[in-house]
């Protein structure tokens, strides 16, 4: 995988499983996971621990399986 693809993924990721997760009760956001998140316009949430978490992941582990 590259490292495009697995940023990709990685943004991905780490809008919509804060956004789905926090939705209206602020679960995400009345957490630890708070930490390193930002709230855009409209209700959306960015973790960036989450992003550049999944992506090293995501890399690592389909790096590791291709070989």
């Amino acid at each position: 995988m590259k490292w495009l693809t697995a940023l990709i993924f990685g943004a991905i990721l780490g809008v919509v499983l804060p956004t789905v997760i926090d939705g209206k009760s602020g679960v995400w956001t009345g957490s630890w996971a708070n930490w390193g998140t930002i709230r855009h316009a409209g209700g959306l949430l960015f973790s960036i621990p989450l992003f550049l978490g999944s992506a090293a992941a995501a890399r690592t582990f389909f790096n590791w399986h291709s070989r």
